[in-house]
């Protein structure tokens, strides 16, 4: 399969192999479930399947780096980072997996890059594939069911897909997970929270 901006022996098998020695053993199990659900999710939505699949399996290139390693690494990409991100270096695994997974198998496709920079955090606005991959993230089969049933339902693969609804509720459960733990929440996740549920309003005035 030929796609602009990924090299020609970057396939499925490829980045499995990269990926596997990345990563813990229970890591890579998220990983697999996470490229299987993204897939999933992206047949109904429309999206490519094969670049949602790709994006599964390399989200978490830099999940396991230590939060100084992080930070150090995003200095050196130029990727510009807060004082909350600098602090919870882990915050950073996306946007310097994205620069590691441009700089080490070559791709260069945007879109793909943002989706694995964007996969923890989310964006105002983001691609369909972004949204897939945040959502297969959230979605993984080792999360916890409590967590992961809402937003199940709020997508309705079997009925009219409904990505709105879905990332409002992921991100109303994660937010409050956060403040159930006294965790910092980072400014972007309210953000996206709020954007993405203007966006469910606005759908259900159009549908009502």
């Amino acid at each position: 399969m030929s796609i602009e901006g990924i090299p020609g022996q970057i396939n499925i098998d490829f980045v499995k192999a990269w990926m596997e020695p990345r990563v813990s053993a229970k890591r890579f199990k998220h990983v697999i479930g996470v490229a299987k659900v993204a897939s999933k999710i992206a047949a109904a939505y429309g999206c490519d399947s094969y670049l949602a699949e790709l994006g599964g399996w390399l989200h978490d290139a830099c999940k396991e780096e230590k939060d100084k390693v992080l930070v150090q690494k995003a200095r050196e990409f130029k990727i510009p980072f807060t004082q909350v991100e600098e602090q919870y270096g882990h915050l950073l695994h996306g946007p310097v997996g994205a620069c590691v997974v441009r700089e080490e198998l070559g791709i260069t496709h945007e879109e793909l890059l943002a989706a694995i920079a964007e996969h923890t955090l989310g964006n105002v606005p983001m691609s369909k594939l972004s949204e897939v991959l945040y959502l297969a993230d959230c979605l993984e089969e080792s999360r916890p069911s409590d967590y992961t049933a809402p937003i199940w339902a709020s997508l309705s693969l079997d009925d009219e897909i409904n990505v709105e609804k879905a990332m409002v509720t992921a991100s109303d459960l994660g937010l409050l997970h956060l403040m159930e733990t006294a965790r910092p929440i980072h400014p972007r996740a309210v953000e996206v929270r709020n954007h993405y549920l203007a966006k469910l309003r606005a759908r259900t005035d159009l549908e009502s």
